[in-house]
């Protein structure tokens, strides 16, 4: 568009065509002024009014500033939240940070996200350092474990498998340098005695670290008993006279095994045999021989083979070789095992470490990894370890009984407690339980249902993203589960 200045005279009244014409063309030809475009007209004015170099409408002309009009009017448009996400990112999530490991993209943010619990806790995303991860088969929450724990070594983490009964994590521990896996079963030459004292902590003095090895051994073998014969408490006398044959076990070896407890719990000694009588302990030693000649038998019934390595980046206790076995060696197992490996990992002196418990509607059904689960989850952070708990799902916990089961509301408050929770696809008559369980807004919940395969939702502490876990070809070749349907 241009325009000029011209000089325009007054037209007679009585003006016929022809006179109009010819005056036009005088008019045209006293014109001396230069054609103008808007852009040089608005130039010219600044000019003559000493705002050259000025910032006006155009912009400035000095330098390499660009130069163009300020004054932008865009149409109205239309566009999903993904669109608009890129287009306007001060509209989204502004991300926890590029410190920690990398997991995925976030979708929404459409950046990189990177997580690590002891990094959260620091910044103050969350006030605890567990996880839970959940999800229905093939949805990709283990493919996401354990891209968390070993992408975690690599910057100096440290991990431990409590039992991996699908025998999973043994391929992972295997393509890790310095990875150690302790394999435990029926005809396996590997023996773990669960009464181990374990690493010492520098803080406890020798009183204080007899007691603290004390109270750990005399909980396993009650709670080895009770899962013998479920439903029936120790009585008094019972509880007297294993007190007194694990008393008379470690006064005759520092380091005592179960066949030993048991030794002086069918035959026990003149000083306990007058406290509790002869037959005091005979029930509570016929419920612990299964440990030692039933079914675990050769297992976990003498001095161990192996040592638990604190400076190994990953120990897994794989408990494959029981697949089939019955319910109760397997809670048996599960229990001996993670005595020997808490004995490890709860040392204050340790390094920052995940410890994983796989197929977790399994050890939440069993009273006493329950306890023990309560009580990591209660003193992670003095620990220094972060508890990562993968399940399938919510409705697992009906396993454990109804809403007025106290076992159940204890499991559920496991769940509540943890201020990371990553939730995958999870099937509609789920979704209500899992929303109750942990927190999810109805949006939420809607994308819950539809997402697609390695797709999760993060909640970090009140935060929610929605990440695709990225892996690479050498990482699906050890993470992936789906071989052999393939």
């Amino acid at each position: 568009m241009n325009k000029h200045v011209a000089t325009v005279s007054i037209a007679p009244a009585d003006e016929n065509r022809s006179e109009r014409k010819e005056r036009r063309r005088r008019e045209r030809s006293l014109d001396t002024s230069p054609t103008l475009s808007l852009s040089e007209l608005r130039a010219q004015r600044a000019e003559e009014s000493g705002q050259r170099g000025l910032a006006v409408d155009w912009g400035k002309r000095d330098g390499a500033t660009l130069w163009g009009p300020h004054r932008v009017h865009p149409a109205p448009h239309r566009a999903s939240t993904l669109t608009m996400a890129a287009a306007y990112p001060f509209l989204t999530e502004s991300g926890l940070g590029p410190e920690g490991t990398y997991i995925g993209t976030d979708l929404f943010g459409s950046g990189a996200f990177c997580y690590d619990p002891w990094v959260m806790y620091d910044k103050g995303f969350i006030s605890g350092p567990s996880i839970v991860v959940i999800g229905t088969v093939g949805t990709g929450k283990s493919m996401c474990g354990k891209s968390l724990v070993t992408r975690s070594v690599t910057l100096g983490r440290k991990a431990a498998v409590a039992s991996d009964p699908k025998g999973e994590w043994v391929p992972v521990a295997n393509a890790i340098p310095g990875g150690k896996v302790i394999s435990v079963g029926p005809g396996r030459a590997t023996r773990v005695n669960p009464l181990d004292a374990g690493p010492r902590s520098s803080a406890l003095s020798d009183a204080q670290w007899l007691a603290v090895v004390r109270q750990r051994r005399r909980h396993l073998l009650v709670a080895l008993v009770s899962l013998m014969r479920p439903g029936v408490p120790l009585s008094p006398v019972e509880h007297t006279a294993l007190d007194m044959a694990l008393t008379d076990a470690v006064a005759a070896n520092s380091t005592p095994t179960l066949p030993m407890v048991l030794q002086y719990l069918l035959n026990p000694t003149p000083a306990t045999a007058a406290l509790v009588g002869p037959d005091g302990g005979i029930g509570v030693g016929h419920s612990l021989r299964r440990t030692v000649s039933g079914d675990l038998e050769g297992m976990f019934d003498a001095p161990s083979t192996v040592a638990f390595d604190a400076d190994a980046p990953i120990m897994v206790m794989d408990t494959s070789a029981l697949i089939g076995a019955s319910e109760q060696a397997l809670s048996l197992a599960a229990a001996c095992g993670a005595t020997w490996l808490e004995a490890a990992v709860t040392n204050p002196d340790g390094a920052k470490r995940i410890v994983v418990y796989d197929e977790g509607w399994r050890m939440l059904a069993d009273p006493y990894m329950l306890a023990k689960m309560s009580e990591q989850w209660r003193l992670a952070r003095g620990y220094g370890i972060s508890n990562l708990l993968i399940m399938h799902k919510i409705a697992d916990l009906n396993e454990i009984g109804d809403s007025t089961s106290g076992l159940r509301q204890k499991a559920l408050g496991l769940l509540t407690e943890a201020d990371t929770r990553v939730i995958y696809r999870q099937k509609h008559d789920a979704m209500q339980l899992t929303k109750e369980a942990l927190g999810l807004t109805e949006a939420e919940c809607e994308h819950v249902e539809k997402l697609p395969k390695g797709v999760g939702l993060w909640k970090v502490g009140n935060r929610s993203f929605i990440v695709a876990n990225q892996v690479t070809t050498d990482e699906l070749a050890v993470f992936g589960t789906d071989e052999r349907m393939l």
